[in-house]
């Protein structure tokens, strides 16, 4: 009799510990859901943001600024600022769901064909330049000094509209 019931302690002692794990794998899993819904409605609020920005026209400005960027009105170079921040904005973003373990993997993986497009060219270069010397405190030195490295790459490949035209010479 004495020796079921140890047997019943022990086993009432293991099924407590395993029952504190079971709440404490929950707790977990339920962080994890709560910080990807939280990045989840990040993510989503950053894309309405960064289409509203890019507005109707981006594509106008984005083939002007690469054919003929000595043409630009002012309204197209302010378009071009507000696109190039939210970009600066969005690998910000990125860098932040990855420090915190949302997202896997290295944020300065995404964006690089974007970047290309819009920053390899006279315009995109003066604005970097200009963001740089301004100190802007709405852009840190990481991002801009990612977006410098990434120019570096987009040397060796011509642009969306270069190749096309390229193409069609062909």
């Amino acid at each position: 009799m004495r020796h079921a019931k140890n047997w019943i302690e022990v086993i009432s002692v293991v099924g407590l510990l395993v029952g504190l794990w079971l709440v404490f794998v929950q707790l977990r899993q339920n962080e994890e859901l709560i910080r990807f819904q939280i990045a989840t409605e990040f993510r989503f609020n950053q894309d309405e943001n960064r289409n509203a920005v890019k507005g109707e026209r981006l594509s106008e400005t984005l083939a002007k600024i690469q054919t003929a960027p000595e043409s630009l009105t002012d309204a197209e170079l302010l378009e071009f600022q507000a696109h190039a921040r939210s970009l600066v904005s969005e690998l910000d973003m990125r860098r932040v769901l990855a420090n915190a373990g949302i997202f896997k993997g290295d944020w300065r993986n995404w964006l690089h064909p974007e970047t290309c497009d819009l920053m390899n060219n006279p315009i995109g270069r003066a604005w970097l330049k200009t963001s740089r010397k301004a100190a802007d405190r709405m852009l840190d030195r990481e991002m801009l000094d990612e977006l410098e490295r990434r120019l570096e790459e987009c040397d060796d490949h011509p642009s969306f509209l270069d190749s096309m035209r390229q193409e069609q010479i062909q």
